[in-house]
């Protein structure tokens, strides 16, 4: 495959169909997560509500801290694409063998924090119940913090060389496991321990640990495997960690940044009642669901660009980074138009139809979906801006946008305009607006002006050659 698309609309249809390529699978895997935690969530409801409520909070604490985790190891991807751009796979096995070893690294204070949840939640008013429920879960789920960790690392490596339908294959075949081991552990069935809330913890480390093998073996066989990787020094073991912290950890810090909006929003708005509550976090589960596939299109980005820079051909870079800004910007305004027009049928799958609740939240979620139907389209565009800044190793600049967009401007102005204006739990959404728009605006320019100057660069160098 040439390093540089033909020029023009072939260049732009070419690089539409690589994003894609990429992209189309990574999103069916991200959803197929989503759909891991929407299982997880029935069964533990079939066991009561406590049971939901204590493995629900377990659930989100556990993963919330993976993810940002997760974040660190997205550094994988431009690493390795940038090399797979220059033909040099020198970095490759550095590369992977230190997100193995930072992933386990990170494990050991994850596991820590979850297997002293009790006393966390007991220390922040939970009721002790709950808490400790929330415990019993988290002792089962802590086993699957290495594993998820590990296929994150191996979902990273094999997204850089192209290779994402396999991961598409492992999260889907994921989803079928996660729902039978749920069944048995939870109920004993088929032999199985009924182990209740705790079955569902077991469930989630044993599908981790399956995908993570199951990647790990197919990089084997298909030889993406980076040779030497048992054979490296130490110095080479230093300086692959030391290029996946430079470059991983402003990426997880962006990560924790906008986990901490949205979590900061629903402490907000539960000020307002249980009905907002309600609302907002219908809304926010919707939103995050149409997020996916702007999130795999910005990991297309960051492959593609990274690409293309490591192979010197930064008008291609350019290409594959605006192809992917159209792109993800294009689907979550047609999500968004979605959302707005089937908001009250989506409420109705959330909630029962006989709820005396039901009419408010419906009323109260549309207002909301009316503001989300505009910051979706800004939220796609930082995304995928964010992802095409990684392909070129920029990772400072969506730190510092996401520092000022969610938290010195976004969520103060959702909040003033939420407490002390009429607007109530709209006003709180206004808030996101504001900062998405400011933070897109800001990766949008960002990336323009750095690939214009390495295209300018580039334009230098060669009538220089001549």
């Amino acid at each position: 495959m040439s390093a540089v698309p033909p020029p023009g609309r072939m260049g732009w249809r070419r690089e539409l169909g690589e994003l894609l390529h990429i992209a189309g699978p990574l999103a069916g895997a991200q959803l197929a997560y989503m759909v891991m935690g929407t299982t997880d969530s029935i069964m533990m409801g079939r066991i009561g509500t406590d049971a939901l409520a204590a493995g629900g909070l377990g659930s989100t604490v556990a993963f919330m801290m993976v993810y940002v985790a997760l974040g660190m190891l997205q550094s994988i991807q431009p690493i390795v694409a940038h090399g797979r751009g220059a033909n040099d796979r020198s970095a490759f096995a550095r590369t992977l063998a230190a997100g193995l070893l930072m992933g386990l690294a990170c494990a050991g204070p994850i596991v820590l924090v979850l297997l002293e949840i009790e006393h966390i939640l007991v220390a922040i008013g939970e009721p002790p119940a709950i808490a400790h429920l929330a415990w019993i879960y988290e002792c089962a789920f802590a086993w699957a913090v290495p594993a998820w960790l590990w296929n994150g690392t191996f979902r990273n490596y094999l997204a850089a060389l192209g290779r994402t339908r396999f991961i598409m294959l492992v999260s889907s075949t994921g989803c079928f496991v996660n729902l039978l081991l749920n069944w048995m552990l939870i109920f004993g069935h088929l032999g199985a321990p009924a182990l209740g809330l705790a079955g569902s913890g077991y469930a989630t480390s044993i599908v981790g640990a399956l995908m993570a093998v199951a990647l790990a073996l197919y990089a084997w066989r298909v030889g993406a495997l980076p040779e030497g990787m048992l054979r490296l020094r130490l110095g080479e073991l230093r300086d692959g960690i030391g290029e996946v912290l430079a470059l991983g950890l402003p990426v997880a810090g962006q990560w924790m940044i906008e986990i901490g909006l949205f979590s900061g929003s629903s402490l907000l708005m539960g000020w307002f009642g249980p009905v907002a509550l309600a609302a907002h976090q219908i809304c926010l589960n919707l939103c995050s669901l149409t997020y996916m596939v702007p999130f795999a299109i910005a990991t297309a980005a960051t492959v593609r660009v990274g690409y293309h820079i490591g192979a010197r051909s930064p008008r291609a870079a350019r290409i594959a980074g605006f192809t992917a800004l159209c792109l993800g910007s294009s689907f979550m305004a047609v999500a968004a138009v979605a959302l707005v027009f089937f908001a009250r049928p989506i409420f109705g799958l959330y909630l029962d139809a006989n709820d005396p609740a039901l009419p408010q939240v419906q009323t109260v979620g549309a207002s909301l979906l009316m503001i989300a139907a505009i910051f979706q389209v800004f939220d796609g565009t930082q995304c995928v801006a964010s992802g095409a800044l990684r392909g070129l190793k920029d990772v400072r600049m969506p730190l510092v946008a996401a520092v000022i967009g969610y938290w010195i401007l976004g969520l103060p102005i959702g909040a003033s305009l939420a407490f002390r204006t009429a607007l109530g739990p709209v006003g709180l959404w206004w808030g996101f607006v504001a900062g998405l728009v400011v933070v897109a605006f800001l990766l949008a320019l960002r990336f323009r002006r750095r690939i214009d100057q390495l295209v300018a660069e580039d334009a230098a160098i060669v009538p220089e050659a001549a």
